[in-house]
């Protein structure tokens, strides 16, 4: 767009459209590039304001007065002032009654087009900041009634020591069927193992499923629920899960 610009300041296209001489298409091109680019109208302000120079110029030069005083002094002689008689009007082109008034018109259009432009996108951004907004304070409702709900029983799952940090709470609801799970600290794993959450049934570890620790710190995040759990248990396991927990590598666990 810059190269393209260029070429037009360069040619003598904006010359022509002052002067009249652009044909319908150009006139319409100039006039759009005069509305979007600041260039093409200091160009043209400029342009014009050099036409206006030189027609009060030619106005001076041509004027009857001054001729009768040129030739007066040169001859001698006495000339009737004529400066009265009508004299038809030369040609006004559409440029002539653009500007300069009509200049301003096209660059405060511009503008304001621009601000306009700006408004709308700030709206749009607003509005998209307020619907994410809305959908955080819906969800953080949502967590906040199930956890409030007077069949929803934390259990707090400790380490495996007395020394151990490791601590996660699950919000168990057997009458809604329900459960959540909120990390509050758990060990770094590597980029290739998961945390996954087991259920003791009638003395067999179900899996309720892998979980992300990251996602759980910041909110309680929803984990599958099982009937007649008696312990709720953490391990961690390659990538993905396992059919069976690997209990050298148990990390958090509570009876219920």
């Amino acid at each position: 767009m810059i190269e393209h610009l260029d070429d037009i300041l360069k040619s003598d296209l904006l010359e022509r459209y002052i002067q009249g001489e652009a044909s319908q298409d150009e006139r319409q091109k100039v006039e759009f590039l005069c509305v979007e680019h600041r260039s093409i109208r200091d160009r043209l302000l400029s342009l014009e304001s050099k036409k206006e120079s030189i027609n009060i110029d030619r106005k001076k030069l041509s004027s009857p007065k001054t001729g009768q005083c040129i030739i007066k002094n040169i001859s001698g002689q006495n000339i009737t002032d004529t400066s009265s008689t009508h004299q038809k009007a030369l040609p006004r082109y559409r440029w002539t009654y653009l500007a300069p008034a009509s200049i301003a018109a096209l660059v405060t259009w511009g503008f304001m087009n621009t601000q306009v432009s700006d408004y709308k996108k700030e709206i749009v951004e607003q509005s998209a900041e307020m619907a994410d907004l809305r959908r955080d304070y819906d969800k953080v409702n949502q967590i906040y009634a199930y956890i409030s709900h007077g069949g929803t029983m934390p259990y707090i799952l400790g380490g495996p020591t007395s020394t151990s940090e490791n601590q996660v709470i699950i919000y168990w609801n057997p009458s809604l069927q329900k459960s959540m799970l909120r990390v509050i600290e758990l060990p770094s794993i590597r980029a290739n193992e998961s945390f996954q959450l087991w259920a003791d049934v009638d003395g067999e570890m179900l899996s309720l499923g892998t979980f992300d620790a990251g996602l759980a710190i910041n909110d309680a995040i929803p984990v599958d629920y099982v009937d007649r759990a008696t312990s709720l248990n953490i391990t961690i396991e390659p990538k993905g899960g396992s059919d069976h927990p690997t209990l050298s590598t148990l990390t958090a666990s509570q009876t219920m």
